[in-house]
């Protein structure tokens, strides 16, 4: 019988309960948008007293969408506390348990969608199925921007602890990063000046490099060098660089054989101490603008199911999830088990002449 220590602080309200299985055994709260951490160490001292604490195997904890402060709180502790005991601890999207269990509850009879207070007059949200499977990624938005398309809206509920534990079972609700969501009040040093281009083989030592800081599975050089054989008939490669000696810092790749088919985007790839900077929105501005000009319908990617940010920036950019490639990726060792590919796809609508 798997026990789980369930921790929630995603919202004004911090939640912490011990579940067995598919039974609460103890459960409280305390609400307070700015009393997390006090409210948690209370909470968690509370369950202390319950006989199953001791035999807890597995933490999962809601990873937002929420404030930074809040968030952090619960996923610190969350993580500390299952370290110390060498068990799991697993994060699962908060906004999915709420809607799981409105779901059970109210039997909805058609899609709906979840939101939650975000602050600074904006909600947190998502577009859920009728059987509480999330649609869209979830997103921040003034309430006014969002077209809730009539459809019944779950506002400003908690997450419940049941449902977070059955959601640490759907790969496409658990999450290794935070959902922040919003971008931080810190403003990032300015790069020099990014200069983007097409892609020869002269970048091709700079591109293995950043392959593989990236990717437990990196291509290799005979893989690139096969790729850009083919631009510009069927593919389209750029690099982006900075300094005044030029780094190569990012790179991209679009397939799109043109003919009306559709287009594929192969790699959007930036090198860690680089992001955070817009250089992989404007690597997929290239992409998208290199399959309309070959009139393309569509274009389609995949995307690691635990890489939030990419997953993010696809969104919104007008990427919807269409299907699931289970055990898709390699993980790098000591990890046995294979991550899964989120299938999306953007529509360009109709093609040009």
């Amino acid at each position: 019988m798997k026990i789980s220590l369930v921790i929630d602080t995603s919202t004004p309200r911090t939640i912490a309960a011990i579940v067995a299985e598919e039974k609460i055994i103890w459960s409280g709260f305390h609400d307070g948008a700015t009393s997390h951490g006090e409210a948690l160490d209370k909470l968690i001292d509370e369950a202390k007293n319950v006989a199953t604490f001791n035999s807890i195997d597995q933490v999962v904890i809601g990873m937002g969408p929420g404030p930074f402060t809040g968030l952090r709180v619960g996923i610190a502790f969350a993580r500390t506390f299952a370290m110390a005991r060498k068990i799991p601890c697993i994060g699962v999207v908060s906004l999915d348990a709420i809607a799981r269990a409105a779901s059970a509850l109210a039997e909805m009879r058609s899609d709906f969608y979840v939101l939650t207070d975000a602050r600074r007059k904006e909600i947190y949200w998502a577009k859920y199925r009728k059987d509480g499977e999330r649609i869209t990624e979830p997103a921040v938005a003034k309430i006014d921007q969002v077209d809730f398309e009539n459809l019944p809206v779950i506002e400003f509920g908690f997450p419940d602890p049941l449902a977070l534990v059955k959601s640490a079972t759907r790969s496409n609700s658990v999450r290794t990063q935070p959902l922040y969501l919003r971008k931080p009040d810190a403003v990032l040093p300015k790069l020099p000046e990014l200069n983007y281009r097409a892609m020869n083989n002269f970048d091709l030592g700079a591109v293995l490099e950043i392959e593989k800081e990236l990717f437990p599975d990196p291509w290799n050089l005979a893989q690139f060098k096969e790729e850009l054989a083919g631009v510009p008939k069927t593919r389209s490669y750029f690099v982006v660089e900075t300094g005044a000696t030029p780094k190569v810092i990012g790179f991209a790749g679009l397939f799109c054989p043109g003919g009306g088919a559709d287009a594929d985007i192969q790699t959007i790839s930036v090198s860690v101490q680089y992001q955070g900077n817009g250089i992989g929105q404007g690597l997929l501005d290239l992409l998208i603008n290199a399959a309309i000009e070959r009139n393309a319908p569509a274009v389609f990617l995949e995307v690691r199911a635990e890489n939030e940010q990419a997953r993010a920036l696809y969104t919104k950019n007008g990427f919807t999830q269409i299907s699931v490639r289970k055990n898709y990726y390699q993980n790098p060792q000591p990890h046995n088990k294979r991550s899964d590919a989120i299938i999306m796809q953007k529509i360009l609508g109709a093609t040009h002449e």
